[in-house]
C-alpha cells in the first residue's frame, strides 16, 4: 500500500501535468487529508499544518502550470522534477548534519 507521501506527491505531479485538472473545494479537501496522514507519519514537517500545506501546494501546482505557458522552450520533465524536488525539500523534516 502506497504511503500518504506517495499519494501526496502523485496527486501533486497529476495536477501539474494536466491544467485541465480543477483546483478547488475537492481538490483541496484531498491534498489536506494527505497532508494530514503524511503528517501523523512524519513524512512531512510536524511543524506544518496541513490546510497550510495544502494551500501552498494548490498555489505552487497553479504557478507550475503558469510557466509551463509562459516558458514552453523549458522541457516538461525538467519542470516537473524541479516543482517535485521543491516541494519534498520544503515538506520533509529537517535532517541534523
Amino acid at each position: 500500500m502506497e504511503s500518504a507521501w506517495d499519494r501526496l506527491l502523485d496527486l501533486v505531479e497529476r495536477l501539474a501535468v494536466d491544467p485541465g485538472r480543477p483546483l478547488g473545494p475537492d481538490t483541496d479537501a484531498a491534498l489536506v487529508d494527505l497532508s494530514t496522514r503524511a503528517i501523523a507519519d512524519r513524512h512531512i514537517d510536524i511543524e506544518l499544518r496541513a490546510h497550510d500545506v495544502a494551500r501552498w501546494l494548490s498555489g505552487l501546482v497553479t504557478a507550475h502550470r503558469a510557466l509551463r505557458d509562459t516558458h514552453a522552450e523549458v522541457d516538461a520533465d525538467t519542470e516537473l522534477g524541479n516543482l517535485l524536488r521543491i516541494v519534498t525539500r520544503w515538506l520533509h523534516p529537517a535532517r541534523p548534519r
